[in-house]
């Protein structure tokens, strides 16, 4: 859940929870919401899955194919509501709406342990949201030595059994989808538990870990961490891919313009391109007036797609929207050349190299 969270990039790229075909953006599911509004949270292995028929169904006044599903779960806890038998017997279809009239195929994979949240019916159980029915789990906990504990809340409870999978064994594909399950809005009583992870062998050595967890405490102003950030930005002893440090760009963008402009004008000189893009397009978020030097001095970058991002940063940061480009593929827009002229003349008058324009 941050504006993504491991957001994996922080610009365009598609947050993907297993199981579930679709979902509200960048910046992973609203735990908060799934616990509020679930009946039933339990935590358990998938056992089966088996399809028990087929159909159509009218959702919104259109007609979808419709699959139906049994689902049979060894649970090992009741989170929230009634306790159910170990062995717990429940019946969805696919695709169903949300409570915002959205559509999506939602679903459980057998051999999973997952935490599964569901309404109450009149003919027994739906997923909460179809976009997220479940979220990845553990039943192990991190051990004796493990000193960090969420809390005892039913949504800490369930955060907690999510974020064991950082600390237990675990695939490095369970680790990655713990921390998608994150929202930069709604999680950061859980930055004590990354803080913790960070110092876990298998977390410094995958770079998508490491940098998500980084970009989540950064988002959340934990200072601390800006060494450590710095590091995987700018040293090249640490090669870090172009599309992680876009994701670390965002979260410095929301520190205060004294912190984060010096940094995301810096970024706009790294060797990735995605990065330098992102860099253009995170300092439009300062909403500082000290960016606009930074960009005008990228105006001339190699890479046409940080030209535009930067043209697109500084149309909206002077809210002079009409000398942004259409597009920013080549020879597609003629528009882009009196672009390019206006910027320049813009950036002269700035630094009272020409009389500006009556």
């Amino acid at each position: 859940m941050r504006p993504s969270k491991l957001t994996l990039v922080a610009l365009a790229l598609a947050i993907e929870i297993v199981c579930a075909r679709a979902g509200p953006g960048p910046g992973g599911p609203s735990t908060r919401s799934l616990v509020n509004s679930a009946d039933l949270i339990i935590a358990g292995k998938v056992q089966r899955v088996e399809q028990t028929g087929t159909g159509s169904i009218e959702l919104h006044g259109r007609d979808y194919a419709r699959m139906d599903f049994q689902v049979e779960m060894s649970v090992d806890e009741t989170i929230k509501g009634q306790p159910t038998p170990f062995r717990f017997t429940f019946s969805y279809s696919s695709p169903a709406m949300d409570y915002m009239g959205n559509v999506a195929e939602g679903g459980l994979a057998p051999n999973t342990y997952r935490i599964v949240f569901l309404k109450r019916t009149t003919t027994g159980y739906a997923f909460v949201s179809p976009y997220f029915p479940s979220l990845p789990a553990t039943p192990n906990s991190c051990g004796p030595n493990w000193q960090i504990e969420l809390g005892g809340e039913t949504y800490h409870k369930v955060m907690q059994r999510v974020l064991n999978l950082l600390c237990t064994t675990s695939s490095l594909e369970e680790k990655r989808a713990a921390i998608r399950t994150l929202n930069w809005n709604e999680d950061s009583s859980v930055a004590p538990f990354l803080k913790a992870s960070l110092d876990l062998p298998e977390i410094k050595s995958d770079p998508i870990l490491k940098t998500s967890l980084l970009g989540d405490l950064l988002f959340w102003k934990d200072l601390s961490v800006l060494p450590f950030v710095e590091d995987d930005l700018f040293r090249p002893s640490q090669p870090t891919e172009g599309y992680l440090k876009s994701n670390l760009l965002s979260a410095i963008s929301n520190l205060d313009a004294q912190i984060s402009v010096p940094l995301l004008s810096r970024a706009l000189k790294l060797p990735e391109a995605d990065a330098r893009v992102g860099a253009a397009r995170f300092l439009e978020y300062t909403k500082s007036e000290t960016a606009l030097d930074s960009l005008l001095s990228a105006l001339d970058d190699p890479d046409r797609s940080v030209q535009f991002a930067v043209m697109q940063s500084l149309g909206n940061l002077t809210e002079q929207h009409y000398w942004r480009p259409h597009t920013d593929t080549a020879e597609s827009d003629p528009f882009w050349t009196a672009c390019i002229v206006h910027w320049r003349e813009f950036g002269a008058q700035r630094n009272g190299n020409m009389p500006r324009s009556r």
